[in-house]
């Protein structure tokens, strides 16, 4: 499973069904991939005045996950998938740029997204799962 930003907040909120979720995924011994583009997600809302988070906090609860790095099949890949999302759309279909490394990474493993943020997935051609 490759885990997006909008779970790991949730799951830092005790939002209940991310946490639900979460544990079913490790009773099920389903890989958890935290791609790099989720961290700098995670510590941009972090950084905001907006958020009381500390940056500890965070640190703490990605520690358990490995990474996914971008490399060149990820970049090459995310780049395939926003122009097809895009040229669907008739122009910008909305979709930023981590978003599509996310969604490579899924594509390349083979594996869902778990997200709140679906739509955005959907649109990148990648199967999704939610809580």
């Amino acid at each position: 499973m490759i885990i997006d930003s909008s779970y790991l907040f949730d799951l830092m909120a005790e939002d209940p069904g991310a946490f639900a979720k979460g544990t079913t995924l490790v009773e099920n011994g389903e890989m958890q991939w935290l791609p790099t583009p989720v961290i700098a997600e995670v510590y941009y809302g972090v950084g905001t005045a907006r958020s009381d988070t500390t940056s500890q906090e965070v640190r703490n609860r990605m520690l358990g996950y490995p990474r996914v790095a971008v490399d060149a099949e990820i970049a090459r890949t995310a780049g395939e998938l926003l122009a097809a999302a895009d040229d669907q759309a008739g122009g910008h279909a909305g979709v930023g740029p981590n978003d599509a490394y996310i969604a490579a990474m899924a594509s390349v493993l083979d594996d869902a997204v778990l997200t709140a943020n679906v739509e955005d997935f959907e649109r990148l051609g990648v199967p999704v799962e939610t809580y």
